[in-house]
């Protein structure tokens, strides 16, 4: 009986790691700003991209955005490919 409690809460905990992996990952892809200002900068970035199930490269300009931007492809695919 306390073996099934245990797997019950472990199955929890997992399915809620999961669904916080996630949610950055399905965030809309990062973009620069908010249409008011310029942002210059020239970064190469990687967002995961949710109905082409991969990473795809950008140039984030250094500001505006969200989470859903990576340093590298392999930090991308961590986070985000199961």
């Amino acid at each position: 009986m306390k073996f099934l409690l245990l797997l019950a809460v472990l199955a929890v905990f997992v399915a809620n790691s999961l669904a916080l992996k996630n949610e950055i990952c399905g965030l809309q892809h990062s973009r620069n700003g908010d249409g008011r200002i310029s942002c210059e900068a020239y970064i190469p970035s990687w967002s995961f991209d949710s109905a082409a199930n991969e990473c795809i490269k950008f140039i984030y300009g250094g500001c505006g955005g969200n989470d859903n931007r990576f340093g590298s492809k392999e930090e991308c695919e961590a986070k985000c490919l199961e």
